[in-house]
């Protein structure tokens, strides 16, 4: 059978200009009158001209499109980060492909080569392990414009944009200390060390109180429910818990409110990402808040330029979050 797929061709003779018109036209790539673009636009819409992106994207040797890969989607933080990159990049006329590597390090690495076997413009990593995702980032970075989101690893030639932890944790102990008083039972309630995100926070709550308890499990719900059993456990009837992340906070609070206890009236327990999870909780949940939308501008704004430079140290890249929400306690 004949294809009858519309081409540029089809759009050119249908509006009387050349073909080189044509595509400057649909293409915005060179100025031209308003009236002639007009006309072309008007037959491809006559038409039902749809642009070849494969096409485009051989001629160009590129795609315009930007592969991410995320350590797991059943985390709702990653899937908020997810979903405001996604928008971002589609404002700007980007696709957004995504790979959820499910906690393995081996399916982030046949993500990251599925995205460059595509020839994507762009690969955005949010690396599952500190130590064990070093080499598909290194390896990213040798084929693609790599940028690492949210954690990263060292030593490896890819630009970071993400959050100052550290910040973060200056924040809260300033609350901590100047609006709940240091007196109060404290815990700190993280994850492994496996990301640079985990080991930064606990870093961050050990810098300001180092004799405080710590408790490492993994960045979930379940996590956080357990963790507050075990507190309980120990005795401990109210005081301030301090997650890694606010799906723990959400755990912490749904397990001490399921033995009894009030929040924020026994314990005040505080989360740290601000997006995604947070929304859930009830009272507000105070948090640390992450700028999200800058983080991902800054993402675009490095595929934009093309830059493969690494920007570890560049502070314009490590953004300062901020704390926000919270419900004080009542009697």
């Amino acid at each position: 059978m004949r294809d009858k797929r519309v081409t540029i061709k089809d759009v050119a003779a249908h509006a009387g200009v050349s073909l080189a018109t044509a595509s400057r036209a649909l293409t915005g790539s060179r100025p031209m009158s308003q009236d002639l673009r007009s006309r072309v636009l008007a037959s491809a819409a006559e038409l039902n001209y749809q642009v070849n992106l494969l096409g485009r994207a051989l001629r160009q040797k590129r795609h315009p499109v930007v592969g991410l890969t995320v350590p797991d989607l059943d985390n709702p933080f990653f899937a908020s980060l997810t979903e405001h990159l996604s928008r971002t990049m589609r404002a700007a006329n980007y696709e957004l492909l995504v790979s959820s590597a499910g906690g393995s390090v081996e399916a982030e690495a046949e993500g990251v080569r599925a995205f460059l076997g595509r020839q994507v413009h762009a690969v955005v990593i949010i690396p599952c392990d500190e130590a064990l995702s070093a080499s598909t980032v290194q390896f990213a970075s040798q084929q693609a414009l790599t940028i690492q989101f949210d954690r990263k690893v060292d030593d490896a030639n890819a630009a970071y944009v993400g959050c100052d932890n550290l910040h973060g944790m200056d924040l809260i102990a300033d609350y901590v200390h100047n609006a709940l008083g240091p007196d109060q039972p404290l815990h700190f309630v993280g994850a492994g060390m496996e990301s640079s995100s985990a080991r930064e926070r606990l870093q961050g709550f050990q810098r300001h109180f180092p004799d405080a308890p710590t408790m490492l499990g993994n960045f979930s719900h379940e996590w956080g429910v357990t963790a507050a059993k075990r507190i309980l456990e120990q005795g401990v009837s109210s005081g301030i818990i301090v997650a890694a992340a606010d799906v723990i906070a959400l755990g912490l609070i749904s397990g001490l409110r399921t033995n009894g206890y009030r929040v924020p009236k026994d314990f005040q327990v505080i989360g740290f990402d601000g997006v995604g999870p947070a929304a859930f909780a009830h009272p507000p949940l105070l948090t640390i808040q992450q700028p999200v939308e800058a983080m991902c501008e800054s993402i675009l704004k490095l595929v934009q330029e093309g830059s493969s430079d690494s920007h570890e140290e560049d502070e314009s890249f490590k953004f300062k979050p901020v704390l926000v929400g919270g419900d004080h306690p009542t009697a």
